[in-house]
């Protein structure tokens, strides 16, 4: 028996179809992304932007089981849960040299823009990291949503990353409204990968995000180098506001990296706010000339065509 695995559009290791490959060499399947004649499918799409990708599967193996999950296409369709925290394949990404998993799922936050309520739930605990660790990798990266709205849990699991002498990134974030001394200090002891991610996506919680940045400033992390702060575009009318949130950042020496809703029409003054941020013209300018330097710019480009 053949299970063919179809990784339409991660940006990383697909962490469900690592399991899914675990599970079904268990089971006595071969299993990989290389299969000709497959007995089963598993397919999983992120984004719905590319859903239409996997319209023609049934055509393509018709006396194959399909199974089409993933965020971008069934935000309802779920692994069991004894497939979910198997031990993940990394042998099907062979360049994938870190760590990989959840050690929390859900989220009680409930932001308007943001499905891990309706696809996770409320916030609970998943696995511990032990569970999902290779001993030939020095790095985890850990995608839970809000590993700190248990403080206890982030300890015991920092803990562990310390004794492992892992480097890692939380690769959702950490909620800085959740920030005190004590977990900037653990923070400060942590090695990242590369970025510890934060969000700025309200104006309502801008007291925390300043009080949050000087939190870990006074614990001894480089705000500037090594803090990456998410800011939620949800469509133009919404600009203004995020224009506010990256300045705010900018005066904190704090790096904005802008989301932008990828089901609201792009405005251009949008994709504008988006490459200022980039690292090497966000600190150097601030946005009012940068967006005069493109248009003037865009003008020659006209009048020389």
């Amino acid at each position: 028996m053949k299970s063919l695995l179809i990784d339409v559009d991660s940006t990383i290791p697909n962490l469900a179809l690592m399991h899914i490959s675990t599970w079904r060499k268990l089971e006595g399947f071969e299993t990989g992304f290389n299969i000709s004649d497959p007995d089963e499918v598993w397919a999983s799409v992120i984004f719905k932007a590319n859903r239409h990708k996997v319209d023609g599967l049934r055509f393509y193996y018709p006396n194959a089981q399909i199974d089409i999950g993933g965020s971008g296409y069934d935000l309802k369709k779920k692994l069991p849960d004894e497939v979910s925290i198997m031990m993940p394949d990394y042998s099907i990404y062979p360049e994938c040299d870190y760590d990989l998993g959840f050690t929390t799922r859900g989220c009680d936050r409930g932001c308007y823009f943001c499905i891990v309520p309706k696809k996770e739930g409320r916030f609970r605990i998943n696995q511990h990291p032990s569970e999902f660790h290779d001993p030939s990798h020095r790095k985890i990266v850990l995608m839970d949503n809000n590993i700190l709205l248990d403080k206890d849990w982030f300890f015991k699991v920092t803990d562990w990353i310390l004794q492992n002498d892992l480097k890692v990134d939380f690769n959702q974030g950490l909620d800085i409204r959740l920030m005190d001394r004590d977990i900037a200090k653990r923070i400060a002891e942590l090695r990242p990968i590369d970025w510890w991610h934060f969000a700025f996506d309200s104006m309502d919680y801008q007291d925390e995000v300043i009080s949050g940045i000087e939190m870990l400033k006074d614990a001894g992390v480089d705000i500037r180098h090594r803090t990456n702060w998410y800011v939620y575009l949800h469509n133009d009318a919404a600009y203004e506001d995020a224009l506010e949130r990256c300045n705010i950042l900018r005066g904190l020496n704090a790096l904005p990296y802008i989301m932008v809703n990828r089901d609201s029409p792009r405005t251009q003054r949008m994709t504008d706010l988006k490459r200022w941020t980039r690292p090497q013209i966000f600190f150097s300018v601030p946005f009012d000339m940068y967006r005069a330097g493109v248009r003037a710019r865009d003008s020659a480009r006209r009048e020389q065509e």
